[in-house]
């Protein structure tokens, strides 16, 4: 499929359940991963009867690019792969939507479009609040920057980032995006997580407009909540989807 960008070239895998039925995950993988990565979750969605399509971002994997725009252009291609599900499986179709880390910030921004009835839920899984405050938080924490530094360096790549990439880094912001959602999301975040700073799963969940829940992993670092607890993970997921998806 061609992106919504018209140049770059995504693939995809598509498993189907074992029967003929009208529910489809749409799984988004990381950064910097591809959509081989994402077995587990899809073999989850698989044991509850449903259709699985995980696609490579673009830059990632087997799709074409050389831009990575941390979920934001990406919504755009995520509604595309929407579209795409309902042509092949047909207008009864009921979608769940689901990622992890920065396929989890996508699967939020993308909750912001104007999207088809047939999308029923979302799932995120530690994504960030925003590609600002997520880089702002790797510069301080990790890199220890003074704050002038940083804001100087959060300047200069918002501006880069306008050239290259056709938005500033302010924009790409998850929490915005949620105030357009109103249909359910689960938010899943590790307490753990030094990576995605815990608190950011506070703001998109008081963010959102439609139903929400929210589980906090004790002990989870990074995108490493269903490895540690991977019988509860099931348990929540299954029962979250089991309300909205009939």
């Amino acid at each position: 499929m061609t992106a919504a960008n018209g140049r770059d070239r995504l693939v995809a895998d598509y498993i189907p359940a074992g029967h003929r039925t009208e529910k489809t995950a749409l799984i988004c993988h990381g950064f910097m991963n591809r959509k081989e990565t994402m077995g587990a979750y899809a073999a989850m969605f698989h044991q509850m009867d449903y259709n699985v399509l995980i696609p490579d971002a673009r830059a990632h994997g087997q799709s074409t690019g050389k831009l990575i725009g941390y979920g934001w252009p990406e919504r755009q291609d995520q509604r595309l792969w929407i579209r795409r599900i309902i042509r092949h499986n047909g207008k009864n179709s009921k979608i769940v939507m689901f990622g992890v880390s920065m396929g989890g910030a996508t699967t939020m921004m993308t909750s912001g479009l104007n999207l088809p009835p047939q999308v029923k839920c979302f799932i995120e899984d530690c994504g960030y609040s925003s590609v600002l405050n997520e880089l702002s938080y790797e510069a301080g924490a990790r890199y220890h920057l003074p704050a002038f530094v940083t804001v100087q360096f959060e300047t200069a790549m918002s501006l880069y980032n306008r050239v290259l990439n056709g938005f500033y880094l302010r924009q790409a912001s998850s929490t915005e995006a949620l105030h357009h959602n109103y249909r359910p999301m689960l938010f899943i975040h590790g307490s753990r997580d030094d990576f995605v700073p815990t608190r950011m799963v506070y703001q998109n969940y008081h963010a959102t407009r439609g139903p929400r829940e929210l589980w906090i992993v004790p002990g989870a670092k990074h995108a490493s909540s269903y490895q540690t607890k991977p019988h509860q993970y099931q348990q929540h997921v299954k029962a979250f989807v089991n309300r909205y998806v009939r």
